[in-house]
């Protein structure tokens, strides 16, 4: 449910202390930034949608883990098969279940599967899942074009095929958030870093979600603005990140701390 302002009048003169504070610590944590980003957007305060999904419900996919005392966790819809997988172990790890699993797959039940043939369950839901997404895309679904061009981003294959589809999708909705990180998150495997951040913002100005804001700070560090990176995880952290996405962004921060990707390096992939 969205929020409805409150139009109180207020005395500026009270907040502006903290207006000031606000942006200097802004400028100092982004340095030398883009034009279009606005330093108190990183500090703003945290999207109520925790994440688009606009672009990933095309199939509600579900997958479901178990923990030792039989408490499931389910999970979905999500991008890929594998992102569903894992989400649902995540969830049952955060919530401390112990000997956490995957025991669903889709419609599939894995109990009790050894791991080769789960692998091979999920590659056959994966490539049929693939497989629909580009005859739909092929008829002139976007949704679908946009679905199928994120796929191909996140496994980082297919990166051509993936740019055509993502501005096709541009083309029909080009200032639609979802494909505008789509976009951006091609052009960040492609290590076309300064065209990414410029399509990372227009993202995140238009909606801010954790993986939206996490995305640029991948792109960030990989650029080696590793304080505008830091910024940015701690924020994307603030926006109700998913399980598995707090996670990486948690590994991301912690080797900030300890010194780690500090030299320019992109940002390590799951």
């Amino acid at each position: 449910m969205t929020a409805v302002p409150d139009f109180r009048p207020f005395d500026i003169r009270s907040i502006r202390p903290f207006v000031a504070g606000a942006l200097l610590l802004g400028l100092a944590a982004c340095g030398n930034t883009a034009p279009n980003w606005e330093p108190q957007d990183m500090i703003a305060a945290p999207t109520q949608a925790k994440v688009d999904d606009r672009y990933r419900a095309m199939m509600d996919f579900k997958a479901l883990s178990r923990d030792a005392r039989g408490k499931e966790y389910a999970a979905g819809p999500s991008a890929t098969v594998l992102g569903a997988v894992e989400e649902s172990v995540a969830l049952c790890q955060d919530q401390s279940g112990q000997g956490c699993k995957a025991v669903r797959v889709g419609l599939t039940w894995v109990d009790g599967l050894d791991q080769d043939t789960i692998q091979s369950v999920m590659k056959s839901y994966r490539d049929t899942m693939t497989a629909e997404a580009y005859q739909a895309a092929r008829q002139g679904n976007m949704g679908a074009a946009n679905w199928l061009a994120y796929h191909y981003a996140v496994r980082g294959e297919n990166l051509k095929e993936a740019e055509k589809l993502a501005k096709q999708a541009l083309q029909v909705a080009p200032d639609d958030p979802g494909a505008l990180d789509t976009y951006g998150l091609i052009l960040y495997k492609q290590e076309r870093y300064a065209e990414a951040e410029e399509v990372f913002i227009r993202a995140n100005k238009a909606m801010p979600t954790a993986e939206h804001i996490a995305h640029f700070a991948d792109n960030a560090l990989a650029m080696g603005k590793t304080e505008m990176a830091r910024a940015a995880y701690q924020r994307a952290m603030q926006a109700g990140p998913s399980a598995v996405l707090s996670q990486e962004i948690q590994k991301r921060l912690l080797a900030l701390d300890l010194g780690g990707a500090s030299n320019g390096q992109q940002a390590p992939r799951q």
